[in-house]
């Protein structure tokens, strides 16, 4: 569902308008931003494809396109360059990747931008099991919607339908009855669909990849 969300962080930084001066020079902390932005850039696209060693990577689909946004936002509040600038900056370095192949692109490289990552952009904590269901309930119902019953939308129904039953289950343990489970469920429901109608390019709740685990045997 967020297959793309990466390729479309980057391209959302850009704008037709061009600046009228070149942009300052960055300097060298933020050069390495921007090369880390491309180098997870690549390594993103990888993922998605089935291609490459990257099994020890995490998914960067969404903290990616999360990491890739932030950079450029801190990028443009700094002064002196457009959306356009940064945008520009980042492709010009995905090619420079691209050209100079896996002699540039080494899984030393890949790790310590991941741990660049983690700091400026640090990740969401661990998802919980309410949060999860809820989460993971929307994405059932939008998908069903969306496509029907296809196979996508029958293994979230699935999925949610189990992580409800283990939500409930742990809020009994908590001497939760039925009537108050409907209701913690159901505002985090409203809040996961509160925070997407807020602000779509953030991360509503906890990621669903994180979600589906928690729905595993």
């Amino acid at each position: 569902m967020k297959q793309f969300a990466f390729a479309l962080a980057i391209a959302a930084l850009g704008f037709p308008a061009a600046a009228p001066a070149a942009p300052p020079l960055m300097t060298p902390d933020q050069a390495q931003r921007v090369r880390c932005v491309a180098a997870l850039a690549i390594v993103s696209s990888d993922q998605q494809r089935g291609v490459g060693t990257w099994t020890n990577v995490p998914p960067l689909a969404t903290r990616g396109a999360h990491f890739a946004a932030t950079v450029g936002e801190a990028l443009t509040a700094q002064g002196g360059r457009t959306r356009e600038d940064v945008r520009a900056a980042i492709l010009a370095s995905v090619a420079d990747f691209q050209k100079r192949g896996d002699a540039a692109l080494t899984p030393q490289v890949v790790s310590d931008c991941v741990d660049l990552m983690n700091r400026i952009d640090p990740p969401p904590p661990p998802p919980g099991l309410t949060q999860c269901a809820a989460l993971v309930s929307l994405a059932a119902k939008d998908t069903r919607a969306k496509e029907g019953l296809s196979a996508t939308a029958k293994t979230l129904a699935t999925f949610a339908a189990v992580l409800d039953n283990r939500a409930r289950a742990a809020l009994r343990i908590q001497g939760k009855s039925e009537v108050e489970n409907d209701v913690i469920i159901g505002l985090a429901k409203e809040e996961i669909t509160a925070q997407t109608r807020i602000n779509p390019r953030e991360a509503a709740g906890p990621d669903l990849s994180a979600c589906l685990e928690l729905a595993k045997p």
